[in-house]
């Protein structure tokens, strides 16, 4: 039997064809429909390595983006917000780290309530996010309250303690939104109140101050006695008990000049009318109370943020 040439000279394409047909099938075709699924079996791929280094909050979701002029020198710091709930302890801080003064009055510090569900009546509901805007403040406390308030300038190296609550003592001196001073220690010091953080304790040496090298020596060594930022008492007993008009802390044996001079200086008001124009009279914290009623930083899940006043985001604080 004789082959038909015309029948052998068919097959040959169509094998080709059939083999073409195979490879698209087995290497193109898979790819082009399995293309969008590449990500959830190829785990050590880009995919993978991509999302990996995405960062979360503490509540999981993604960090937000620092988009202000301010975020490369002012810093944000939690203080002692995650482990305070009252309002008149409880404060962050506010930096300025960079070489230029920033202006922080009428920023807007808030918190994330807003995501963190609470239980109401067996449901769980969402809030709103407190908001606080930062007030003016004055550049020392008068002893007689009067001195206008001014905006908050943070100066290379200077921190603003933001304190949720207020300072409610209103004698011997009303306490507002103040820059520290050298002074300041004498208000610390004072039973009547209770600053946190303390006050700065930076009073000059009682021995250090003006006039006191021409007091008589035993003035001077009672001076050298004395410890910084205190107000002696006056006008009590004496150490055997007696009443005495002339006393110093129960110390019965100083002039009237020494004693005359003790009361002028070693006090709050007396440090003030003797160094308030002083060229290191201010220090670098500035203290100010919102004077809110209530916690406003959550003990954890918490984001505490900062925008500036064209309500772009300076820093957070995620714990």
């Amino acid at each position: 039997m004789k082959n038909n040439p015309q029948k052998g000279s068919l097959i040959e394409p169509i094998l080709i064809l059939t083999a073409l047909c195979i490879v698209i099938f087995v290497f193109i075709m898979p790819t082009r429909q399995l293309g969008p699924t590449k990500s959830i079996f190829s785990l050590s791929g880009d995919s993978y390595n991509q999302n990996s280094e995405i960062k979360t909050n503490s509540n999981g979701k993604p960090n937000p983006t620092k988009n202000s002029t301010y975020s490369n020198s002012i810093s944000l710091s939690r203080g002692n917000a995650s482990n305070s709930i009252q309002p008149y302890e409880e404060y962050i801080s506010i930096e300025n780290r960079g070489d230029t003064s920033v202006d922080i009055t009428g920023w807007k510090l808030k918190n994330a309530k807003n995501e963190r569900p609470y239980s109401v009546s067996g449901s769980l509901q969402y809030f709103p996010a407190d908001e606080v805007i930062i007030p003016r403040a004055s550049i020392f406390i008068s002893p007689s309250g009067n001195i206008a308030q001014q905006n908050i300038v943070l100066k290379k190296n200077e921190k603003a303690i933001i304190t949720t609550g207020s300072n409610g003592v209103r004698t011997p001196y009303a306490i507002v939104n103040f820059k520290e001073n050298k002074c300041s220690g004498y208000l610390e010091d004072l039973p009547e109140y209770s600053f946190t953080p303390q006050l700065s304790m930076n009073c000059a040496r009682p021995s250090n101050e003006p006039g006191a090298q021409s007091l008589e020596v035993s003035c001077q060594k009672y001076l050298d006695s004395m410890r910084s930022c205190h107000t002696p008492k006056f006008e009590t007993t004496d150490r055997q008990g007696n009443v005495c008009s002339n006393c110093v802390d129960g110390n019965s044996t100083l002039g009237s000049s020494c004693v005359a001079f003790i009361k002028s200086h070693f006090s709050y008001s007396g440090c003030i009318a003797n160094h308030q124009n002083d060229s290191d009279f201010s220090l670098n914290t500035w203290r100010v109370f919102l004077g809110r009623t209530w916690e406003l930083w959550a003990k954890d899940h918490e984001t505490i943020s900062l925008f500036d006043s064209s309500g772009n985001l300076v820093d957070y604080e995620s714990y």
